[in-house]
């Protein structure tokens, strides 16, 4: 009797997986990464520092991800937010100078100035300290109190610049302009850290002298408004 070998089917053998099966399910998320690549970058502007940091995430991911493919297991890739860009920081910068500005508006003895990248208070002189003297009046102290409860918890550094008129000083603790502006700009900073309590971190103290009027120092009118404190501030480093 004559066998017909070619109808023999071994049944072990076709019921054997593919070892290289994985491979197909492997190379559809590859189909499906190329195509999220061309959209996202077909959608959006390049940004390179973030653009290597999804790339570092897709690879530590994929490399996780292959050693469970081959060993037959399912695997879950997710996505996380990325943090807070720099962009996002500058809004909250922006919205703070103009809660800053608004706040202070009111109050005759402040003027507020918005330019690029900072926020300008300036402070008539003669509400903080008497004629060539470098210590806080209490009228002042009213003002500084104002200027730390809009400042406490905003994204600045603060810079304390002292400024005088171009009147010689004639014998008293000062010997010159110089040193009475930086005295007094220090005395504000060291309000701000023992009363306001703020971080020494942002803060710094700068003296002018006279070498910044606002005016011609003409006058008494004139040499009154180049006597100020003027208090910038700046967006901290992100």
């Amino acid at each position: 009797m004559r066998v017909n070998r070619s109808k023999v089917i071994d049944e072990d053998a076709s019921s054997s997986p593919d070892p290289a099966g994985w491979l197909i399910t492997f190379n559809d998320l590859m189909t499906l990464l190329m195509v999220f690549f061309v959209l996202w970058f077909a959608m959006s502007r390049i940004d390179v520092h973030k653009s290597r940091e999804f790339v570092g995430s897709i690879h530590s991911a994929l490399g996780s991800a292959l050693g469970e493919l081959k060993n037959g297991k399912t695997v879950n890739i997710q996505m996380t937010e990325s943090p807070r860009s720099s962009g996002e920081t500058a809004t909250e910068a922006a919205v703070s100078s103009r809660k800053v500005a608004d706040t202070l508006a009111s109050d005759p003895d402040v003027s507020v100035i918005q330019r690029p990248g900072k926020l300008l208070i300036t402070i008539s002189n003669g509400v903080l300290f008497g004629n060539g003297i470098a210590d806080l009046q209490p009228e002042g102290y009213r003002v500084l109190d104002r200027i730390l409860q809009v400042i406490q918890n905003t994204p600045f550094n603060v810079r304390v610049e002292g400024h005088t008129d171009n009147s010689p000083i004639h014998g008293g603790r000062f010997p010159s302009n110089w040193e009475l502006s930086v005295a007094r700009a220090v005395h504000v900073v060291k309000y701000f850290i023992d009363i306001g309590k703020l971080d020494p971190h942002r803060l710094s103290a700068v003296g002018y002298g006279a070498s910044r009027p606002l005016y011609p120092n003409d006058n008494a009118a004139e040499k009154e408004k180049n006597r100020r404190v003027e208090i910038v501030l700046e967006k901290m480093d992100s």
